[in-house]
This record gives structure tokens, sequence and C-alpha cells, in this order.
């Protein structure tokens, strides 16, 4: 996938990076410490203080977050935000070890909830609940189901500034040149369906071999990872099962059978005719095919609703200098006003809830996916993020592409036994 567009981490390749994260950050350490209950400690005085703010995005995004940025002062008197911008997520994950090394790694990031879960029990993410009740900071604003996904073990790691529920896209073109009706809600009508749209040069379904996807195949025939208790279920077979029936049975692709980099340019290049994706994809669209018709549903059923929701949060760094003023900073980038600017300038889905109306205003194509807001789910990887998805991703390669003859149960006993 593209990280430009998704603003996302590609865990395959850059979750080895938590290890050496942890090591730094437990072995160098910083001025200030926090205790087994995460309570902060600062080892400057308030005022003045100058807090760094790592992250990377579309060049429209960057330039609303320094515009925000500089606006602090207005509301935290004496705190000023430095943004420092990388760009893509492979360049941030690969600089990060060494600037904590040299002592000059950001105090805040935005980070994505696809995988954080490993961050957060490895100590490279800090607890933020004592912060929240001193201060007296009112937490009712935000919906509480994008709080209880930055939430472990009623610590809460991050201030969550958006939350958007998978989507499911299908050509609309396509769709009505095929004659067919009413859009699908199962994933049984959707085969129906891409049996009569696959023709041409064109699959019925886009389906790329990436965890992101994966996840919502797997949470919608009622399974799902459970971070790490749950991979070997009769659920998560099922999901996996369909996925293969559809490769096998020639209606679904994968970016890389066509050349492609990732599903997206699949789907703006009308190769398939329907795909899984999410909101970037509502931006990248309109930049590379801004003619293309489009529908966006919710994730169909396999035997239940369900789905991931994707959301980015502030989070502050175990290290932080100050980590009182990082928390107040983090506060602020994920306060309203913030949230509002970037939801007119890049089309973030808000997590505060008053702002909703006028999301679905703007983005009217989004509000078939509303109800998804109540049961969309986090996405549960197990604690070694980067190991398990490996595991599953190249297992289900040589399954789909190589002719293994490794069975789907074996597959996910063998991944379970390693995540124990």
């Amino acid at each position: 996938m593209v990280a430009s567009n998704r603003n996302v981490i590609d865990f395959r390749r850059i979750n080895i990076i938590i290890s050496v994260l942890f090591i730094l950050v437990m072995t160098l350490g910083a001025c200030e410490q926090v205790n087994k209950k995460g309570s902060i400690s600062s080892s400057q005085e308030e005022g003045n203080v100058t807090i760094t703010y790592g992250l990377w995005g579309t060049e429209t995004e960057i330039e609303v977050q320094k515009e925000i940025a500089r606006a602090i002062e207005n509301y935290q008197p004496g705190i000023k935000i430095e943004v420092r911008s990388y760009m893509d997520s492979d360049t941030f994950w690969n600089k990060l070890p060494a600037e904590i090394a040299a002592k000059t790694a950001p105090d805040i990031v935005k980070l994505t909830n696809e995988g954080y879960y490993e961050y957060a029990v490895k100590g490279v993410i800090l607890p933020i609940n004592e912060f929240i009740k001193r201060e007296n900071v009112d937490l009712s604003i935000y919906r509480e189901s994008s709080k209880r996904i930055w939430t472990i073990n009623d610590q809460l790691f991050g201030i969550p500034v958006s939350a958007a529920p998978a989507m499911f896209f299908i050509n609309k073109d396509l769709w009505e040149q095929a004659g067919l009706g009413e859009y699908p809600t199962t994933w049984e009508e959707v085969r129906k369906a891409a049996g009569v749209l696959t023709k041409d040069g064109v699959f019925g379904l886009g389906l790329n071999n990436h965890e992101y996807h994966i996840t919502n195949y797997v949470l919608s025939f009622g399974g799902g990872w459970g971070n790490g208790r749950t991979i070997n279920s009769e659920e998560n077979i099922n999901a996996l099962k369909f996925i293969i029936e559809m490769y096998n049975q020639k209606l679904a692709v994968a970016p890389k059978q066509l050349g492609y980099g990732w599903d997206g340019e699949v789907f703006a290049n009308k190769k398939s005719a329907m795909t899984t994706g999410g909101w970037w994809y509502i931006g990248y669209l309109k930049e590379v095919a801004p003619d293309l018709p489009y529908e966006i549903l919710p994730i169909p059923e396999g035997t239940r609703k369900a789905g991931t929701m994707h959301s980015d949060a502030i989070v502050v760094l175990s290290d932080a200098k100050d980590k009182t003023a990082a928390v107040k900073a983090a506060v602020y980038l994920a306060g309203e006003k913030a949230q509002e600017k970037l939801m007119n300038a890049v089309g973030i889905h808000p997590t505060i809830t008053k702002l909703e109306d006028r999301y679905y205003q703007l983005y009217p194509k989004t509000k078939a996916i509303q109800p998804m807001l109540q049961y969309a789910e986090d996405f549960g990887y197990p604690e070694n993020s980067k190991a398990f998805i490996g595991e599953l991703i190249r297992g289900l390669d040589s399954i789909l592409f190589d002719n293994s003859q490794q069975t789907l149960k074996e597959l996910l006993e063998k991944i379970d036994t390693a995540h124990k």
C-alpha cells in the first residue's frame, strides 16, 4: 500500500524497529521517568518549552499541521510545537532509532492503531491517564469507540484525532453496465456479482493479500486475532477459505498479479470492480482518477456486521523530554479546532462527535458507513506484530501463488503456537 496516501505504517517492513526502540528507550533513558502506574514527572519548569511533533503525510496535511502547531501559544502559553515532517512512513521509522540514540527524537508522533498494541506493551508509548485526570481534560467530546481503540488495560495511550471504519468500494459504471441491481451486503452476494463483473480484463474483486484487508474479512466472518488469543479459530479459517476460493475461481486479483503496487491502483485503473479500502482512497481517487464514479458501502457480512476501525492518534513517546508539556501538546493537536481544520483540508473522519454532521456534509459518499462507527473494531494484532503479519502473509502467499500443500488450519495452528 502507498504510505503517502494512507499515512499508515507498513508493519511487515518496519516493526522490527520496535524492539530496537524499546532497548534504546530503556537503556538511554531520558530526564523524565514514568512509574509503573503511568505517572508523569517533569524535569523542566513549565513554560518556554518546545515540543517536537513527528509525522508524515501529504503536502497539504503537513502544511495544515504546521498551521495548527503555530497557534498553540494562543491556548497553551509557554509551549511551542516544532513540526518535523518525514517523506513517508518508512523514512520515519528508519530514522527514529538513530534519533533516539542521539537524543533528538520527536516528543510526540501521529501514529496509526494498525499494530500500535506492540508499541504500547513494550513501553515505547506513554500512558496518559494521570495527566488527563490531573488537568481535567474533557474526554467526553470524543466518540467512545475511538477512545476504546487507544485503551489497553484501562490505560489511554493516545488522543484519537481520526477514526474511520473500513470501506467497500464499487465502480458504479461497471456495476450498471453489468446490469446488476442492488449493491451487495454479504460476501456471498459479492461472490455472485464478481462472477458477472469478471470479464474483458476486469476482475470482480480486488483483493490485496495484506493484513489490513485480510483482517476485515476475518472480522466479518465472526473471527479476529484477539491480540494473539484467537488466531487459530474456525471463523478465521472460514474467512481465509473464502479469500482463497475467490482467487482460485479467478474472481479476485492481487495487485502484484497485475504489476501494481497496491490495491488502490488496481481500482483506480478499472481492473477491479469492487475492493475493500479505506478513507485514504477518497483523496487518492480524487487525485489520480477524478472522473471515476464509485460508491462506498459498509464491509459486507460473512456471518455478522463487522470491520476494522482505522484511527490515528497523537501519542507521547516514553522518552519525551518534558512529558507534561508533551501531553498538553497532544491534547491540543487532537482538539476540536485542529480536527476541524484537518477534516476540511484533508478529509479525516473526526473523533469529536459534534463535528460528524459537518463531515458528512463535506463527504456525503461516506454517510453509508456511519453505522459502522458503532461496531467497527481494532485490528487486534498480537504483541509481536511484525512476526505475526510476516508469517500470515507469507503463508497465504504460498497457498495462493506457490501451490503450497499446507492447509489453512495447519498454517494458523503454526502461527498460533508461535504467538502463545
